[in-house]
């Protein structure tokens, strides 16, 4: 056995959303990983009233957060230590999606392990989304994990269909199967009028690729919406994570035209995994 991810980034705030994605990493990490976990102080968030013109000092304010921003990274340190496995953690200050890609980048992370709400619809274009804008620019990995993900020892799953992000998924669910000597199941969601042949061709390949890895492995076909029919095939086969690939649309792009994976992120009941790819 051998962890999952060599290094994972993991953001913490205090929430109990936070608290899972640290739990879930932990056991990622598990067999010799390593965690840098941070926390984000956004001096911006507490200095908009003083550029407004109100009287306010932001300084005790921003001590504040950076105390409670040291609290949570050494809360979850303490949890890291008592499994014994190693971590780092850092206080960072800026904007948060900004800083948490920053971050990974720069410590060698080959993924990003957060905690999300899976806002759905009006709230998530008015709130924003801190998973959603990692997601959607991360080069690497992004493991996202919800409160209410539920605990499945089936296989993991990836979704397959002919892009270059659905090929880097393929490669990252393999890993992930490999290291922790778990089956995987290959879902392609077909239109109403799929070329067979191709379609075929393109499981097999990917089917081959899995054995190659020593990965037993299933095909699974459906017709139907993307998201309900990856969901549903997940849910069917007990599979324990999903695997997919994006292509890190816009904000206003993904608004208006919809995107698989963010709605896949948003209603799924166990840990995601999105794996941009530019192209």
């Amino acid at each position: 056995m051998k962890p999952v991810f060599a290094h994972m980034t993991v953001p913490v705030d205090g929430s109990t959303t936070s608290d899972c994605g640290v739990t879930f990493a932990l056991e990622l990490a598990r067999d010799g990983g390593r965690v840098s976990f941070c926390s984000v102080v956004d001096p911006s968030l507490v200095c908009v009233p003083a550029m407004q013109g109100a009287a306010v000092n932001p300084g005790p304010m921003l001590e504040v957060l950076d105390e409670d921003a040291v609290f949570f990274c050494r809360r979850a340190q303490d949890a890291a230590e008592k499994q014994g496995i190693d971590c780092t953690t850092q206080v960072l200050h800026g904007l948060c999606t900004d800083q948490i890609r920053s971050f990974a980048a720069h410590n060698g992370s080959d993924a990003i392990v957060i905690g999300t709400h899976g806002r759905t619809g009006i709230a998530r274009a008015a709130l924003g989304s801190i998973a959603e804008g990692i997601v959607r620019h991360s080069h690497v990995p992004v493991v996202c994990v919800h409160e209410d993900d539920e605990m499945r020892t089936g296989p993991v799953a990836v979704a397959m269909d002919q892009s270059p992000a659905a090929q880097a998924a393929l490669d990252v669910a393999i890993s992930i199967a490999a290291a922790r000597g778990m089956a995987s199941m290959i879902v392609y969601v077909c239109g109403p009028a799929p070329n067979a042949e191709r379609v075929n061709a393109l499981l097999e390949n990917a089917a081959e690729r899995a054995r190659n890895s020593g990965i037993v492995t299933q095909l699974v076909l459906r017709q139907g919406d993307p998201a309900d029919e990856l969901l549903a095939a997940a849910d069917e086969d007990d599979c324990c994570m999903l695997v997919m690939g994006t292509h890190g649309r816009s904000a206003l792009a993904r608004f208006v035209l919809g995107s698989v994976a963010a709605a896949v992120v948003e209603r799924a009941h166990i840990p995601v995994v999105t794996v941009r790819c530019a192209a």
